[in-house]
């Protein structure tokens, strides 16, 4: 392949991966405003709770891991995982107003437990590509890991 059209062929998988990536960082902040985060230090935390730049640092590697997904895919052509990883990059959104938004820690931790079907199918979906299985695999077993007990905990903490 020469290099016009290898360029042409990363510049439209980056025009498939970057906008929905950089969009979803962005309108889902949104909803965590001062009032939401006064609400969420208020909060009765559990102890595993993360300082906030920890959560910070972990948002922006999920952001890196997710967007390399969306690019992985759409530069081979893996549709399933393309639409797969636009789905998780949502259910992850949506999961900041049902935790933030609505601020239920009982709607975060039930948020979290769906977002894991989404996100394992992309797993699987991605399987063949050792750069988003690398990618991805971190993340998987951090909501696993980390994200199902903390809400469970937080929900159970905050009735």
């Amino acid at each position: 392949m020469n290099l016009t059209a290898r360029w042409t062929e990363d510049r439209s998988s980056l025009t498939k991966s970057l906008p929905p990536t950089i969009a979803a960082a962005v309108l889902g902040n949104i909803f965590i405003g001062a009032d939401t985060m006064k609400w969420f230090t208020q909060l009765r935390s559990p102890a595993m709770q993360l300082p906030l730049r920890g959560f910070m640092l972990v948002g922006g590697l999920y952001y890196a891991s997710i967007g390399t997904v969306l690019y992985r895919s759409a530069a081979t052509g893996n549709q399933r995982a393309y639409r797969l990883a636009l789905v998780v990059l949502a259910g992850n959104e949506l999961w900041n107003v049902a935790l933030f938004g609505r601020r239920s820690p009982r709607a975060g931790f039930l948020g979290v437990l769906g977002f894991t079907v989404p996100l394992g199918l992309l797993q699987i979906a991605a399987r063949d590509d050792k750069v988003s299985v690398a990618a991805l695999s971190p993340y998987t077993a951090w909501v696993i890991g980390y994200d199902i007990p903390w809400t469970y905990q937080l929900w159970r903490r905050n009735r």
